[in-house]
Parts: structure tokens; sequence; C-alpha cells
């Protein structure tokens, strides 16, 4: 049976709510609606010592309007060294961080002057850590309305995205601040490895 497509935005590092729509499934990836601050397009959530931690990608504004495919980053800012301490710090204690640290190390020493790069490039790391491909394309144009696929482009924006109660798992700092629903994907991937997957189904 082939697969209906779904049409999403591309985030940085998505939330795990995010992953089990793009697992098993035809992704659409829709590159040129308008940027909006305070999204998914250049922020991850992430469960640190003291509870959620937010690590946002700075970009460059502009009083026109841009899209994702155009967002610059802002790399006056030292943005790669604070995501990789924090996350280091976060979850150098989690079962499975270690089997991952090398391509997160590469991901960050490297400079990414465009956010859709940086957002992709997240894509593939996510993709190769869970050993699985996805069938995706990109568009092309701008369009509206998608009229014959599953339109999931709101849950790039955390606010409107579908309250859901994920499977728990145990994460590093569970003792401290209870279960910590729908973080980043790197949160379930560094607590549950090659388990992931059954959290994504």
């Amino acid at each position: 049976m082939e697969l209906q497509k779904k049409i999403l935005i591309p985030p940085y590092f998505g939330p795990i709510s995010n992953w089990m729509e793009i697992y098993n499934s035809k992704i659409f990836w829709d590159i040129h609606q308008n940027y909006e601050k305070q999204s998914y397009r250049n922020r991850t959530f992430i469960h640190s010592a003291n509870g959620v931690l937010k690590l946002t990608v700075p970009i460059k504004h502009s009083i026109n309007k841009f899209s994702l495919k155009d967002s610059i980053i802002d790399n006056s800012i030292k943005w790669q060294d604070n995501h990789w301490k924090s996350i280091k710090t976060a979850y150098s204690s989690s079962p499975y961080f270690e089997y991952y640290r090398d391509s997160l190390e590469v991901l960050f020493n490297n400079k990414f002057d465009n956010l859709l790069q940086l957002n992709f490039k997240t894509f593939e790391i996510v993709c190769s850590w869970l050993d699985i491909k996805i069938h995706f394309e990109i568009s092309s144009k701008f369009n509206e309305k998608y009229v014959d696929d599953i339109d999931l482009r709101h849950l790039i924006n955390h606010k409107l995205e579908r309250k859901i109660n994920l499977k728990k798992y145990i994460q590093v700092f569970s003792e401290k601040n209870g279960f910590i629903n729908n973080l980043s994907i790197m949160d379930l991937i560094f607590n549950e490895g090659p388990n992931s997957l059954f959290f994504l189904k």
C-alpha cells in the first residue's frame, strides 16, 4: 500500500511527536512558508538537571518577510558552543550518548550559514541514529494549501501542536524532575538507543 504523503516543515532536532509522523512515512518538506519566530524551525527542547532547557539557533532578522530556505543564521553568537556544551552536560550520563556523540560533535564544529541546511543535516543525523531511510520530496514553490495530502505544517509551532501523552521512558533526571513529555528526539534516542523506534510506532 502506498504511503500517503505528509506535509511538514523541517525542524531543528524536532520533537518526538514530529518524528512519530516522520517515521514510516513519505514526507514532503515545505521550505517556502514564511519564517516565524518561536517555533521548532530554530529551537529544540532538552531535559537538563533543572528541567526543560530551550536551545535556540539565532537567526538574522529583516524588516521584510523571508522563508525558511532564506533564513540566515547569526553566527556572531556562539550558539554552537552553547548547544554542544548543554547537550553534553544534560546527556553525558545517559545510556546511549557515547554511541552518538561523535556525529554531534562534528555537526557543532561545522559552520552553517543557512538554517535549512542545518535542519536537513540534523534530519540526516537522526535517520542515521535510528537506522532508517525516509522517502521525501522538497517543495519548489510557495503553496498556501495542500488538498490531497496530510497537512501537518502546524506542528512546527510548538504552541499549536497536538498534545499527546507519549509512552514513558526513563530520562536522565527523571528522579529529580519526573517524566517530561515530548522533548527533542535527542532525548529519546540518548536514553533508549535502538529501542527508540518502539516509541515512534
